[in-house]
């Protein structure tokens, strides 16, 4: 089969397996499908062990990350996901958390940031309980950004905001803290998930998965009790 005409059948697919790519081509030798898709523009996906393929030419990379999702399949237009995060955390201007990272990543990062840290790739230091991933050549100016951030975003407020916010919090059902924890995740938008927690005091993935049942708008309506809503009282009946 010529190059132009496995063109074709990815631009009809969009991704394809290797299993998909043996059938097509008729062989079973990896080493014959490696040597086919060498003579294309392609891209094998960071997530799923890197099952998946598809071509520079068709992948819809967005401008701030470089990645493309398709059916919950990642792509990133730097390649594998230790050079993915690597130009990301090069690019960003305060450094990134691992959970900032999974944020628009999608996929578990802890092992990459951690090779990468201990081949002296990335540079890391700690703030607010967790490690931040830095640029080699401009992490110290990275780290005093993230550090006015913290500062600014923590700031205990005179009025007691905090109180106010425990109280709020106390008051509601786990289901109704991970809603609300998720929208204001959204409205932080980048890096949201990771503030909420530490404001809210909830899991990180707590919110995650709040922020994401608002974005899906699948939410069981029936089971998000109104507060202070409880089991029905039983009627008394006539003797």
């Amino acid at each position: 089969m010529k190059a132009d005409q496995l063109v074709k059948i990815f631009s009809k697919k969009m991704v394809l397996t290797i299993e998909d790519l043996k059938i097509i081509l008729q062989t079973n030798s990896r080493m014959t499908i490696s040597r086919k898709l060498k003579q294309l523009p392609y891209k094998s996906s960071y997530s799923h062990c890197g099952k998946y393929y598809t071509m520079d030419t068709i992948a819809q990379y967005d401008n701030k990350y470089g990645v493309w999702e398709y059916g919950k399949i990642f792509f990133s237009k730097y390649g594998t996901l230790k050079s993915t995060v690597l130009v990301n955390v090069d690019n960003s201007k305060t450094g990134l958390t691992a959970s900032e990272l999974e944020d628009f990543l999608h996929t578990p990062v802890y092992n990459t940031v951690l090779d990468l840290y201990k081949k002296q790739q990335v540079n890391r230091k700690q703030i607010d309980k967790q490690y931040v991933y830095l640029s080699l050549q401009g992490g110290e100016a990275q780290f005093t950004l993230r550090k006015k951030e913290v500062q600014t975003r923590y700031r205990v407020d005179k009025d007691g905001t905090e109180e106010y916010l425990a109280l709020f919090m106390s008051l509601l059902n786990e289901k109704q803290k991970r809603l609300f924890a998720g929208y204001e995740s959204l409205k932080l938008g980048y890096g949201g998930d990771t503030q909420v927690a530490k404001i809210t005091g909830l899991n990180v993935k707590t919110v995650s998965q709040g922020r994401q049942e608002l974005i899906s708008k699948d939410i069981d309506i029936s089971k998000v009790r109104k507060i202070g809503a409880g089991r029905p009282s039983l009627k008394k009946t006539k003797k």
